[in-house]
């Protein structure tokens, strides 16, 4: 008679099913990793079919929703991972990534806070926390955690990038260039350093310097459209306005459609006097949608060709539909002092200023007006 050993069939059947278990794990991240989603999530769930508890699974589940951009479906996972397994850093990170891609920043600090001992010793964990208060303007708060990550890891170029966004935030544009060049000594072509690096000098109207940079970015990639738009925008900001017509049209070239390019094109227009060539774009972008900027613009156009009553009627449209603005009083109230109804050019700023006492603008100019009236 043939005796069955149930001890070693039980260790065979748990041996086998653990193999099953570590090749659908196997399989699924190298499916995730070449971008098969749909694939990847298929063995995952037949995965804990095997076995629900297991945290290989759970955490790549998160990770296949958080790649597919179904952010809700992966905080679920994530979370079911961390219950399993508190100290988890693959989930911690995934819940933070999706709390931040859904706008949540506070629960991306209290899911700092409740992990903190894995958040005193990781920095990449550390610096996504100091992004949320970024975001979130508690510019105090994340410069404390970004330097806490830098003692963790002093290479960690994801900080040294994060220093950079947070002194751009504070306008202190020379303390973020030099974190950014930080991250430049290491990666000589990072284009979109050499870009954030041109608008701090851009910012600073340090122009000959910014254009330097975005140069740079275009040598390596001649149609970023980040690069083009920081020298078109330099040389308009330093009335080089024939220069900055050249890089709207490169722009214009691959993205025809772009509103906001059409707008910028179109001002840089007027600056040249090309003022029926930048009325056409207006109307461009009008004949679609309501569009504010490419009103304001259309206006100003008018008038620079003589057309102030159609000017004025633009002008008198954004004030009804925007009446917290100052613009459209500032330039109607223009249009009547430089036509000689001064008297009525005052009253309507006297007007404004009643309702905002705290706009600077209309103050300084409702002064002006009065001083050289009276």
């Amino acid at each position: 008679m043939i005796q069955i050993d149930s001890n070693n069939l039980e260790q065979d059947e748990s041996r086998e099913l653990f193999n099953k278990i570590k090749n659908l794990a196997k399989e699924s991240y190298r499916l995730i990793g070449i971008r098969k989603f749909q694939d990847a999530e298929e063995k995952l769930h037949m995965l804990l079919s095997l076995d629900p508890d297991n945290t290989y699974g759970l955490v790549g589940l998160g990770d296949v929703y958080f790649k597919t951009r179904k952010y809700n479906q992966a905080i679920r996972y994530y979370l079911l991972c961390l219950e399993k397994d508190p100290s988890n850093k693959f989930s911690l990170m995934g819940l933070m990534n999706s709390y931040r891609e859904t706008n949540q920043l506070d629960k991306v600090i209290s899911a700092a806070e409740d992990y903190r001992h894995i958040t005193m010793q990781d920095a990449s964990i550390l610096s996504r926390v100091a992004d949320a208060h970024r975001k979130m303007k508690n510019f105090a708060e994340s410069e404390v955690f970004y330097k806490s990550a830098l003692q963790v890891n002093p290479n960690d170029q994801y900080v040294l990038v994060g220093l950079g966004h947070l002194f751009f935030a504070r306008q202190e544009y020379e303390k973020a260039i030099e974190w950014w060049e930080k991250v430049l000594e290491k990666q000589k072509r990072n284009i979109k350093i050499m870009t954030e690096i041109g608008n701090a000098y851009r910012k600073m109207k340090k122009y000959p310097q910014a254009l330097d940079f975005y140069k740079m970015a275009t040598e390596i990639e001649p149609d970023n459209f980040f690069a083009l738009y920081g020298m078109a925008e330099t040389y308009r900001a330093d009335h080089d306005f024939v220069s900055a017509v050249e890089y709207w049209e490169k722009i214009l070239e691959h993205d025809p459609n772009n509103k906001l390019i059409i707008n910028r094109y179109a001002d840089s227009l007027r600056g040249m006097g090309e003022y029926e060539k930048a009325l056409e774009c207006f109307d461009r972008i009008l004949e679609k949608e309501h569009d504010y900027f490419a009103m304001l613009g259309k206006a100003s156009s008018l008038r620079s060709t003589g057309k102030e009553q159609e000017a004025v009627e633009i002008y008198l449209d954004l004030k009804e539909k925007f009446p917290e603005d100052p613009k459209p009083v500032l330039e109607i109230a223009d249009i009547l002092i430089c036509n000689d109804q001064t008297s009525e050019g005052i009253q309507l700023l006297q007007n404004f200023h009643n309702s905002h006492p705290s706009n600077q603008e209309i103050g300084h100019k409702l002064e002006d007006a009065m001083r050289n009236h009276g």
